[in-house]
């Protein structure tokens, strides 16, 4: 019985990081490198042109015309909603790591964590498993709260406007910004505060003062 190829894309803005996660995903043959890129404009280009299954992406890759970190996150999952997303990273924060979770980002390895990781979480990705490596796993709160974390004044912003029953198209329109920006700092906040689904961000709307007194936005 033939093995199943995954595919596999690579960006990073360091080439000796990108030869060091290549290297990792040589001894599995069932792994298959389409390609690299140098950031976010080289990285769409190829995912545009070059069938891929999993993407194996740096967090912070500034340069290209898409951003980086969360925009960048946040504008592949909805250009490429079947495209699996492994992330590695050297911001090794709490709430980075929380924000991505909220979009739905499974799959983050640590820079400070061993290459060999990178395979295993393209795998787990691949069958749509979670795979963080231990500097990462270690980073998760194990379900208390954050409703005392600290929103950005757009994170604050966007979260009052969109509980006041604005929606987010309306939302970008409203504040002339772009609504893939608009949904990434909804997520954003919503994972410093610890909430995972709107309906909690509604019934506790309140509590964290996203609500005026007026009852007006």
């Amino acid at each position: 019985m033939e093995s199943v190829r995954i595919r596999v894309a690579v960006a990073d803005d360091h080439s000796m990081i990108r030869m060091g996660i290549e290297l990792s995903m040589n001894a599995f043959p069932t792994l298959q490198l389409v390609g690299s890129a140098s950031h976010s404009t080289e990285l769409v280009q190829l995912l545009d042109t070059q069938p891929c299954d999993v993407l194996v992406t740096d967090y912070a890759m500034p340069g290209g015309n898409y951003g980086d970190g969360l925009e960048l996150l946040g504008f592949l999952r909805h250009r490429y909603p079947e495209l699996a997303i492994v992330v590695m990273t050297g911001m090794d924060r709490s709430a980075t790591v929380q924000a991505m979770l909220a979009l739905g980002i499974e799959n983050i390895l640590s820079k400070a964590d061993d290459t060999s990781h990178v395979p295993a979480a393209v795998q787990a990705a691949h069958v749509r498993r979670r795979y963080l490596s231990p500097t990462i796993a270690a980073l998760i709160p194990m379900g208390k709260p954050r409703a005392k974390a600290k929103l950005s004044p757009r994170e604050r912003e966007v979260l009052a406007l969109y509980v006041s029953g604005i929606t987010i198209s309306e939302i970008a329109e409203r504040l002339q910004r772009r609504k893939q920006t608009i949904s990434t700092q909804k997520a954003s906040g919503m994972a410093k505060l610890g909430i995972e689904k709107d309906a909690d961000l509604f019934k506790h709307a309140a509590e964290l003062g996203l609500l005026p007194s007026s009852g007006k936005v």
